[in-house]
């Protein structure tokens, strides 16, 4: 399978490209490059040094991809770009590479970036997770796997968010968000409940979606510490995956736990 440039493409030399790609008009492709199998690039596209873009991804016109850190402590250090392969990446999408804090950005497989989102230097984005247009989301931030987050949304730098969380347009998330978690607020970003349809979309039982409640209410209704909640859900779900996810991404948690809104477990 041949592949398809325009003649008006800039690649460099060393530049590996797969079987049956796609290369758009006044496309430019830095060094050290690898793009995988069946991969589309539209045109006017940017790719930076030391990306590494998985089979069959379509980037579309004028995004930006692996370009240096908009971080003043970068010095120009070896750092990389990964994108997992069959991830779409709409118009005006960047996303930045690594700084030596850890060396890389790495966005998942099956992901859907749409249209003016940003993502930072040293961002680790997990498997088929959804981005509406216009997200803003600063350095350091870890989104988990099925993660969907809505329009014009500004993420604050080393938040993380857990897996099956959904986020809703114009929420702020500037503390970590615990797996299943629906988050949103019209004047204060909260935790609203858990992402109910999410969670029935992958499969999850009722009674599953039942125990992550309950775990809920441990966590942020029934006045215990930190300490004591993680105890009892410990106790009480032993050996349950769902809750022990919850467990585990609190227990990591560095920046603090966005809370509950008051009276509300939906």
């Amino acid at each position: 399978m041949t592949s398809n440039i325009h003649s008006t493409a800039i690649i460099d030399s060393d530049v590996q490209i797969g079987e049956g790609v796609t290369i758009g008009p006044y496309s430019v492709i830095e060094s050290d490059v690898i793009i995988g199998d069946r991969c589309s690039i539209g045109p006017h596209v940017m790719i930076g040094q030391g990306t590494r873009i998985g089979e069959d991804c379509r980037i579309f016109k004028s995004a930006a991809i692996g370009l240096i850190p908009q971080d003043k402590k970068f010095k120009g250090e070896k750092t990389f770009t990964f994108i997992g392969k069959n991830t779409l990446i709409r118009e005006f999408v960047t996303i930045n590479r690594g700084t030596i804090d850890r060396g890389e950005t790495r966005i998942g497989e099956n992901c859907w970036i749409m249209a003016y989102c940003h993502i930072a230097h040293d961002c680790i984005l997990g498997n088929d997770v959804t981005i509406s247009n216009s997200m803003a989301m600063a350095g350091h931030v870890e989104i988990g796997d099925h993660v969907t987050i809505g329009g014009i949304v500004p993420i604050h730098q080393f938040v993380r968010i857990g897996d099956y969380a959904f986020i809703a347009s114009v929420a702020k998330p500037f503390m970590d968000i615990i797996p299943y978690a629906m988050c949103g607020g019209d004047d204060e970003t909260r935790i609203v409940g858990i992402n109910k349809v999410g969670l029935e979309r992958h499969g999850f039982s009722s009674e599953r979606r039942q125990n992550i409640k309950r775990a809920y209410k441990i966590l942020f209704r029934e006045n215990r510490s930190l300490h004591d909640a993680l105890n009892y859900l410990e106790q009480t779900f032993s050996g349950n995956q769902d809750i022990e996810r919850i467990i585990s991404f609190v227990k990591n948690s560095k920046r603090g736990l966005m809370r509950m809104k008051v009276d509300f477990i939906g």
